[in-house]
């Protein structure tokens, strides 16, 4: 798979960002929904940040306006997370330069290719400029989390045999898949594709239609994929996907997730130093998951919050 935190970065950063904004409660658009201490988001800000998952809801209206509702009030407490965690930031004086934006800017440009890059906007009606903005904020809160965690995660060549010892059998045939992908921004819109797909229609037909992941282009070819490459949430499910079966709805912080194994294959068994690396950085995404909860409850009960749900 071309590179996956890159693209998962996009991916995310285009759920949350568009340059249309809704305008539905004028005379509120000034009012906060979301403080932190001193740092507001503002209705309209909100309503701004929410266009794209909106706009999904409109192939088929609920009729009550019931899930809307609770997507949008989902997609605030998504929202107030990162508030604490730049909030994290700015005592720890912690900025994203305009260099590293433009760094980072290039480097995935350079991963999707021009044409599939600026098709990502496109389909998402999303302003270069905005998403710049939005990709700031997302740099900047891995920024926080690899000072206050990552950083302070260690772990020691006994953890990396052991961990190799108990995956043996996961890993011991390098079995690679070919993986297909559709990534949609809420549940509801993923069931009806999952519904399509089931009934026959072309994976590769839907995935260029509907998907926002970056393989949106090529059908949602995302290529072939080793144990190791991908989180452990959606590695154990693909590797136990059977060929040409699709995948039930897997639910990611980057959004709902539909798969399809194409083609499997086995290689020559792996030698651990081949898979030091991988395993290191396993154990301490795991390190790191099993940190993140605890760590942000600690910063949410130092700080002054307010959530107002009643205008959402």
């Amino acid at each position: 798979m071309r590179n996956s935190k890159k693209a998962s970065i996009v991916s995310f950063v285009l759920l949350l960002v568009s340059a249309c904004s809704d305008t539905n409660n004028t005379g509120a658009e000034g009012q906060a929904v979301i403080q932190v201490d001193d740092q507001v988001l503002t209705l309209a800000e909100f309503n701004e940040f929410f266009e794209p998952l909106r706009m999904s809801y409109t192939e088929e209206p609920t009729g009550t306006g019931l899930g809307l509702r609770q997507a949008r009030l989902r997609f605030l407490l998504q929202l107030l997370e990162e508030m604490i965690v730049l909030r994290r930031a700015g005592e720890l004086d912690l900025h994203i330069s305009a260099q590293e934006l433009e760094e980072t800017v290039k480097d995935i440009e350079r991963d999707y290719g021009e044409g599939s890059f600026k098709a990502m906007f496109m389909k998402q009606a999303v302003s270069l400029e905005a998403w710049k903005e939005r990709l700031k904020r997302q740099l900047l809160i891995e920024k926080v989390t690899h000072k206050e965690l990552l950083k302070k995660i260690s772990v020691t060549p006994e953890e990396i045999r052991d961990y190799y010892e108990q995956h043996r059998e996961e890993w011991a045939h390098g079995k690679q898949i070919r993986v297909h992908q559709i990534l949609l921004p809420d549940r509801e819109q993923a069931g009806r594709v999952l519904k399509r797909l089931k009934k026959g229609e072309g994976f590769a037909t839907l995935a260029r239609t509907y998907s926002i992941a970056p393989e949106s282009e090529q059908g949602g070819d995302m290529g072939y994929v080793v144990r190791g490459q991908l989180p452990k949430c959606l590695e154990d499910p693909l590797f136990r996907l059977k060929k040409d079966t699709v995948s039930p709805v897997i639910k990611t912080p980057y959004g709902y997730h539909i798969f399809k194994v194409t083609e499997k294959k086995d290689a020559g068994q792996p030698d651990i130093d081949d898979w030091i690396e991988k395993i290191k950085a396993r154990i301490q995404q795991e390190k790191l998951e099993a940190a993140y909860g605890p760590w942000l409850a600690k910063l949410r009960s130092r700080y002054r919050i307010t959530v107002n749900r009643d205008m959402i």
